[in-house]
Order: C-alpha cells, then structure tokens, then sequence
C-alpha cells in the first residue's frame, strides 16, 4: 500500500483517540479489534494501551463471519473501523446502524448490546461533534 491508501492519523484524529480511551477507560472493555490500517490501529492504541489489552486484527471484507465471531466471544468489545464498513457490521449483528456515516464524520460511537432475541444499539457521540456542510 501506499500512503495515500493508508495515511497516519492527523493530529486531530489522535486528540480524538485519546479522548475515546478517556471515554472507555472504566466501561470495562475485553476485547479491541482493528482493522489493518494505521488510522484505525492508531485509534485502538491509546485505550490499549491504558487497559493493557491487545488489539486483534479482523477483516473487513468479511463483516458476516466476523459478527458471527464476535457474537461466540463474551464481554465487551471494542471494534474501530471504516465509515464503510462499520453500519454494515453493526447490522450484521442485529444493530441499527442509523444511516450511512458521512466522510467527515468521525464523532460516531455505537453501542450494541446483543439480546437473546435482538441486539439494541444506541448511537453515541464523542470528541469535536461533527456537523454536515449545509
């Protein structure tokens, strides 16, 4: 890849990642999963490494078997992942995924919490809010 495929953070997105660990530090989280990109293991590494969790790596060309995996998996997952791929996998498990997420947007925060029968989601927001150009 080159590095217009997979950029470094900016600094704005790694004052955001700090403050998604400040966020989460006493939410009890279990398990952080990232997909293979610089970005996304950078916004994972702040809460990892406050907690001393390791960020496992998925896939996100298959959003289907990976819900499925995180399903078999108890306890209180991390996932950081792409405006393109995040809906579908919040969907995948039962969620909402409350419409498409804009290319700016980067103040979203889903918490799915999987029921017997259905999965609950509630949409969050953290850091700068984002706001669409009218």
């Amino acid at each position: 890849m080159t590095g217009s495929e997979d950029p470094h953070l900016s600094s704005a997105g790694a004052q955001r990642a700090q403050e998604l660990a400040l966020l989460l530090r006493d939410a009890g989280i279990t398990h952080l999963h990232s997909t293979d990109y610089r970005r996304t293991r950078a916004t994972a590494a702040p809460l990892a490494r406050d907690t001393g969790l390791e960020v496992t790596l998925y896939d996100g060309g298959n959003l289907q078997a990976f819900a499925r995996r995180l399903s078999s998996i108890p306890g209180r997952h991390l996932v950081v992942g792409h405006s393109d791929t995040t809906p579908a996998l919040v969907a995948a498990l039962g969620g909402d995924p409350h419409g498409e997420i804009e290319p700016l947007e980067y103040d979203r925060l889903y918490m799915v919490r999987m029921g017997p029968e259905k999965a609950e989601t509630v949409l969050l927001r953290y850091g700068d809010p984002y706001s669409a150009p009218y």
